[in-house]
Order: structure tokens, then sequence, then C-alpha cells
């Protein structure tokens, strides 16, 4: 007995408290989505808010919550006291330049369940691009924070014989934020989107992009309400243009883009809500919340040269949502995590796709649905260190399957690990 307690005075002793840091993981844990904004933590760099940068001195970290392959790795190096500077790189999907998902699910820049249009893609086995960027924050006076934060994406494939397959993503993300007196402040995110590409297909067909802009627009507050509570709005506003055009190699592949095939997509959104952050104690978090959404998209395309528009897709969504997060330290070395969200989606869509010459039909359809979210996590310090873990809520009825016999998804869905020094 004696033995075993002197071997819990040294681990606790080599677990001595660290300062908290936090990640992408940290977030996903404790419900994800708009915490990532409301809940300080590093997460809020890349949600929009570079000018917490200045927060985060003097770290490394890689954050796999996008998946091993295709995490972020961050240095967040403090030049002064009030000056920190990011590298990060990570390696992200074809998607992420060039397409994604309307509401429905189709692929942006296209209408292919409207008119069969679609994008190429560089890579059928590993549709991937690099990623790299580089960030500043930094404190103005007593009560301003300034930030910027760039990356520049890019892909090339040669595979199918030819060196023109290429696509390029830049993005620029500007931060002010004010501290209002000792314990409120506000902040505010502008992002700009600009991307291309180019895609040969059988070494005859070509896809080009006609157009890949978006912006986006962020705003939070964090309003002392009571001694140990905050009240924490935010606002944002995205919006994104994808078009593409379609041309054959040879006489018609210098002609106008606007008289072949394309299609494009219009996708806007908007979130609005606001959290209660409560600490009820020190390293106790508490933060139930509620918001509304809404999502428009606007799809059109055809797959016929000559330009005339074949199909149209108009969707919106509404989604109120509410939940919560709360973070508790159990032990100096060790915090626990769950996180709540309960969304109701609202779904309305028409699309119209000629049928026959000069007749056009029109679908419609509505739909509701609840999405519920349940999220559970750890965070583990040690000596500088700390280790986040997104731990997939199937375990705490299975757990191991050595000690169950239940087989059991991994573990976690998602991890980072945070060196500060």
């Amino acid at each position: 007995m004696k033995t075993l307690t002197k071997f819990a005075v040294a681990v606790a002793a080599l677990m001595a408290a660290t300062p908290a840091v936090a990640t992408q993981s940290r977030i996903n844990s404790m419900a994800g989505g708009e915490k990532a904004i409301t809940v300080r933590d590093e997460a809020n760099i890349h949600a929009g808010l570079p000018q917490f940068l200045v927060d985060h001195g003097n770290e490394v970290d890689v954050d796999a919550a996008s998946g091993g392959v295709y995490g972020r790795m961050n240095v967040r190096y403090a030049l002064t006291d009030d000056a920190v500077l990011l590298l990060y790189g990570l390696r992200s999907p074809w998607a992420s330049v060039v397409s994604g998902t309307t509401i429905n699910g189709g692929p942006k820049g296209s209408a292919p369940a409207i008119a069969g249009v679609a994008p190429g893609q560089l890579s059928a086995a590993d549709p991937t691009n690099h990623q790299f960027g580089v960030g500043f924050g930094t404190k103005v006076g007593d009560g301003m924070r300034l930030g910027a934060r760039i990356d520049i994406g890019g892909a090339r494939d040669d595979a199918d014989g030819n060196n023109l397959n290429n696509n390029t993503l830049f993005g620029l993300n500007f931060g002010l934020g004010f501290d209002i007196g000792e314990t409120n402040s506000l902040d505010f995110g502008l992002k700009l989107r600009f991307g291309s590409f180019t895609d040969f297909e059988a070494g005859a067909d070509r896809w080009l992009s006609n157009a890949n802009i978006g912006f986006g627009l962020l705003t939070k507050g964090e309003f002392q309400v009571h001694p140990v509570a905050k009240l924490v709005p935010y606002l944002t506003i995205d919006y994104l243009d994808v078009e593409i055009g379609h041309a054959v190699r040879g006489g018609a592949e210098q002609g106008s883009l606007a008289e072949a095939k394309k299609g494009s997509v219009a996708d806007f959104q908007i979130s609005l809500g606001a959290d209660l952050a409560i600490s009820p104690a020190d390293r106790v978090i508490i933060q139930p919340g509620l918001g509304l959404g809404f999502r428009s998209s606007n799809a059109e395309g055809t797959d016929q040269n000559g330009g005339a528009i074949l199909g149209i897709e108009n969707s919106n969504q509404i989604a109120p949502y509410y939940g919560f997060a709360a973070e508790a330290q159990a032990f100096d070395w060790l915090a626990l995590r769950v996180g709540a969200r309960q969304t109701i989606v609202m779904h309305n869509s028409a699309n119209t796709k000629p049928v026959t010459p000069g007749a056009n039909d029109t679908n419609e359809f509505h739909k509701s649905s609840v999405v519920n979210t349940l999220t559970t996590g750890f965070g583990i310090s040690v000596r500088g260190w700390q280790l986040d873990l997104n731990v997939n809520p199937l375990f705490f009825n299975n757990n191991f399957f050595a000690v169950s016999g239940v087989a059991t998804p991994a573990y976690a869905f998602d991890f980072a690990m945070v060196y500060d020094w």
C-alpha cells in the first residue's frame, strides 16, 4: 500500500497543472459547430478570428480534426509579449478547392441531378491539394487586437498523360477585436476566397472555372451579465459562388465558354444565436446556447452546347438549434468534456428540368427532420503537453473489446496534441 501511495504521489508530481491550450478536437468533443466561435479556444483562429493569435504564443500542435491524412499542423511563435506569428500546413480534399455539396447533395459548380453537368477531378484515387499559410496577431494599446491570415493551396496531376490538370485556392482572413473594460469584448472577422481549376478529360474535353469566389462575415461578443456568467451572442454570414464551363479541344476550344455546357451554384448561409458561458468554479465551463440557421442555394446548368439553361434547382433550409457544452477539470492533469445539440431542419426544394422541348416539369418537395448530436472527450495535460481526444460515445457502452467482448468502432473520432513552452 505504501508503494502504491508513493507511486501515486510521483505521478501527480509528474502531471503538474499546465496552462490550458485548445484545439478543434476539443471543440468537436463539446458538440462542435458554433462552439469554435463561442468557446475561447485556439480553434477561434481558424474559424475566422485571427486576432486571438495573441492568446496562443509559443505553441506547436497537430490537429487531426479532419483525420490523420487531412490534419493540420501549426506553429505559433511569440515575437513579443503582444505579437504572435503563425505558420501552418494541411492537406485537404479537392472539394475545398472546386466543389462541395449543395443542400441536396450535388457538387457545387454544377447541377448534375438536373442536367448531367459535373466537374472533373484531378485524381479519382486521391483528389487532394496541399495548403500552407501564415498568420499574424497583435495587441494595439490596452484594448485592441488585430489579426490576419493568408493561405494558398493547389494541386497538379499528370496521370492522364497531360500536364494541364491543376487547381488553386487563395484565402484571406482579417480580424479586429476590442476589449471593453475588464470583462467584455467585441470581435469581427472577414474571410475572402478565390479559386480556379482546369481539368482535361480523356485528352479531349475540358472543364474550366468561370468563377470561384466567396466571402464570410463573423461577429461575436462577450458581455458579463452575472458574476459567474457571460452572454456570448454571434452572427455568421457566408456566401459562395462557383461556376464551371465545358469545351472540346480543337476549334471549339477557343470559343466562349458561355456557348458551351456549363453549371453554377450560389450558396448563402447565415447563423444567429447566443451562448451563456457559465463558470461556477475554477476551470469549469457550462455553456448552453441556442440559435437559428438559414441556408439557400441555387444551382443551374445545361448538358447541351448553346448556352440555354436546362435545369434549375432552388433549395432552402431553416434550422433552429439548441444544446450545451461542458468541461470540468477532474484532476490537474485531466479534463472531462461533453456536448449535446438538437437541430430541427425544415427543408424546401424545387427542381425544374425540361422533359420535352419547350416544356418544363417542376418537382417540389418539403421535409423536416431532427438531428441529435452527443459528444464526449478528454483533455490530458502532462508537463507542457496536452492530448485532446474526441471520444466515440459508443466506447462508454462497449468499452474495450478485451473487457466487453463487443467490437467497438474507433475509440476516438479525432485527436490533437499540443506542446507549449
